[in-house]
């Protein structure tokens, strides 16, 4: 359970059948002066890391109850405190592993609108995927204004002129740290998947299409939040953002014009009044209809285009791909017969796949439509995750044995993609075909 890596000694526990290191630093933590500055390396330590708790989620605010809440907040094992000190990753191992072992690795990305989550929420425990001989990392990344704010204050020295995308530069290093330190776990450092929902998959796609995550990844798996000509994908330009940033200059009590007063009340302002003063600007942003208030930039240094001009261009990683969404997923809103061809997200994803199996890659295209049981919500936007990581014992909903039955299967399909880049590397009769423009095969799950 004793691991060492570039930055000194890790321990990790033993739990659910798995080595768990829980909370394990990625970065610095991003308080006073690296407030608003893309995440550095963290420093070295003496002595062995006690790796046996989650740490701290990112600020964001109290959790306000709710359908979500419900579903994946209210079980008080899974609710750890949240504050600025927030860049850990978890790393789940299998226990027989050891530094020799090159097994595979897939990095999940959390989702939450870019304002809420952690990478020790519900539903992300890991032991189901990891008992399949893969390793498994969660992280945390900046959330909110935190994350994403917007704004030519917040340049430094030449670089990240508009600012913003801090979350996204989190995602980055936490790639980096994978990539550099995941042998000493028993993971392959070429064999990376890359995989999110939501929110974490828009991150992901961003950060294919930036180029940064060249080398890094093998494989990727977007869950509702990838594809082309995507509802959800649309990132803001540096003017559209900086007006959100001068809507929390105002609520700071900054003098807006005036970009001394600006930065020491961005540095300076204790977190709890911050996050406070942020949430008051969501709830202004949502009410003037200005759409959702933080998210990735067009910063002309990590993404330089619409991600869909990106793609047109040819500048997604040449790896195999997963897309996916679900039935009921938030793109269907307002449909009165919600089906595969009448959902946005879905049509997204076969645009997306064509595209890559045009030019001779390999995506496989999933649609997830199990209607939950215990309400009327279906197969709503993120109830592909108990079946993914396998952790239905933890959901309140009067599960039937078809549902282990289909998670179980989900986690074959997943995870022999992210041993060889094809979910059907278990040689099972229930094909999984790859998308092309050909015969368009979507591999439905219900």
């Amino acid at each position: 359970m004793l691991v060492k890596t570039k930055y000194g000694e890790i321990e990790g526990i033993r739990e659910r059948g798995c080595i768990v290191y829980k909370g394990v630093p990625y970065a610095k933590a991003p308080i006073g002066d690296l407030r608003f500055k893309k995440p550095i390396e963290p420093d070295k330590w003496q002595g062995v890391y006690k790796a046996d708790h989650f740490r701290d989620r990112s600020l964001q605010g109290p959790q306000r109850g709710g359908f979500y809440y419900k579903e994946f907040y209210s079980n008080p094992e899974f609710d750890v405190p949240q504050s600025e000190d927030s860049l850990y990753l978890n790393i789940w191992v299998p226990q027989n592993a050891d530094a020799d072992s090159k097994l595979p690795v897939a990095v999940y990305v959390h989702g939450g609108a870019f304002l809420s989550g952690a990478g020790s929420n519900l539903p992300f425990v890991c032991d189901k995927l990891v008992q399949e001989n893969v390793i498994i990392v969660t992280l945390n990344y900046r959330l909110g204004a935190l994350g994403f704010l917007c704004h030519p204050y917040l340049a430094v020295n030449g670089e990240n002129e508009a600012g913003g995308n801090y979350g996204l530069w989190d995602q980055l290093m936490a790639f980096k740290w994978v990539k550099e330190n995941i042998a000493s776990f028993g993971g392959n450092p070429d064999k990376i998947t890359a995989f999110g929902q939501s929110a974490g998959a828009m991150s992901l796609q961003a950060l294919a299409l930036s180029g940064r995550l060249e080398g890094l990844v093998s494989g990727m798996i977007l869950q509702s939040g990838g594809g082309y000509k995507n509802p959800l994908g649309e990132l803001r330009t540096p003017d559209k953002a900086a007006e959100i940033a001068e809507m929390l200059f105002e609520e700071l009590g900054a003098d807006v014009s005036d970009k001394r007063d600006v930065l020491d009340k961005l540095i300076n302002t204790p977190s709890d009044v911050l996050i406070e003063k942020i949430g008051a600007t969501i709830g202004r942003s949502f009410q003037e209809k200005k759409g959702m208030p933080v998210v990735p930039v067009l910063d002309g240094e990590l993404l330089t285009d619409s991600l869909d001009k990106l793609t047109d261009e040819g500048h997604y990683l040449k790896i195999p791909y997963i897309l996916g969404c679900n039935g009921d997923d938030i793109t269907t809103e307002g449909n009165a017969e919600k089906r595969a061809d009448n959902n946005p997200m879905h049509l997204a994803n076969i645009s997306y796949a064509g595209k890559v199996s045009d030019n001779g890659g390999k995506a496989y295209v999933y649609y997830f439509d199990r209607k939950m049981p215990g309400d009327d919500a279906g197969s709503f936007h993120s109830a592909e995750l108990w079946y993914v990581f396998g952790s239905l014992e933890y959901c309140w909903r009067p599960l039937e044995e078809k549902d282990y039955a289909l998670s179980r299967e989900m986690i074959t399909y997943w995870t022999d993609f992210i041993k060889s880049g094809d979910p059907n590397a278990s040689g099972r009769e229930a094909l999984w075909n790859c998308y092309e423009e050909a015969d368009g095969f979507v591999k439905k799950f219900e």
